[in-house]
Formats: C-alpha cells, sequence, structure tokens
C-alpha cells in the first residue's frame, strides 16, 4: 500500500504574511467580510513587536499626520472585547511630556490646540 504524501491543497482568497498588528486586524476584517484567509507567521501570531508595543494606540504625543488614524486605533482598541471576545491587556496610562522652558511650553500649547481638533484633550 503507497502512502499519499502529497500535501493538501487550500484556496484562500487572500494571504496574508505577519501575524502582527496590523496582519492580524487585516486578516480578521476580511474573514468577516467572507473571504477565506491564511495569516502565516514565522514563529507565533504577535509575539514580535506587536505583542509587546502598543506605541500604535498613543495619542499624545502624535504628530498631526499621524492623530488621526492613532485616535482611530484607540475606538478600535476600545472594541476588542466585541471584536475578538478579549481585551488584548490593553492598559490606557498616560504620556509625559515635559517643559524644560518656556519657549517649550509653546510648543506644547501648539500641539494641544492641534490635538483638540481631533478630540483628544491634553
Amino acid at each position: 500500500m503507497m502512502n499519499d504524501t502529497r500535501a493538501t491543497v487550500k484556496h484562500y482568497d487572500v494571504v496574508i504574511a505577519g501575524g502582527g498588528l496590523v496582519g492580524s486586524s487585516a486578516a480578521l476584517m476580511l474573514a468577516k467580510q467572507g473571504l477565506r484567509v491564511a495569516l502565516v507567521e514565522r514563529r507565533f501570531c504577535g509575539a514580535q513587536a506587536s505583542g509587546v508595543n502598543y506605541g500604535g494606540v498613543r495619542t499624545q504625543g502624535r504628530s498631526a499626520e499621524q492623530l488621526p488614524l492613532a485616535v482611530r486605533a484607540r475606538r478600535v482598541y476600545a472594541r476588542l472585547p466585541e471584536l475578538i471576545g478579549i481585551d488584548g491587556e490593553l492598559v490606557v496610562s498616560g504620556h509625559l511630556r515635559l517643559a524644560r522652558r518656556e519657549a517649550d511650553l509653546d510648543v506644547l500649547d501648539r500641539w494641544s490646540a492641534m490635538a483638540r481638533k481631533h478630540g483628544v484633550e491634553s
């Protein structure tokens, strides 16, 4: 009796390389739209930078170009229990910027005014 050692062929609509924050999020949303998604990662999903760094969720101190996406990310993270059944162990804490001289206050005040336009209080 011969063993058939051929691999089972699987068909996917989308194959995503990288199981970090971006790859996993994309896979989840595509699967929710009914697509067949394969998510491949060298080791364990979320075990590299995405698993230890919630920097993408920070809104304080972001540039004007980054802030709209960071605000949107915070809204998504707030919905993690609804989306994936767990809170992702996210702990919202502060972000500290210090003014060492009077001129630094102007920079911080300008940033704060810009951030307020995006709904971020500082």
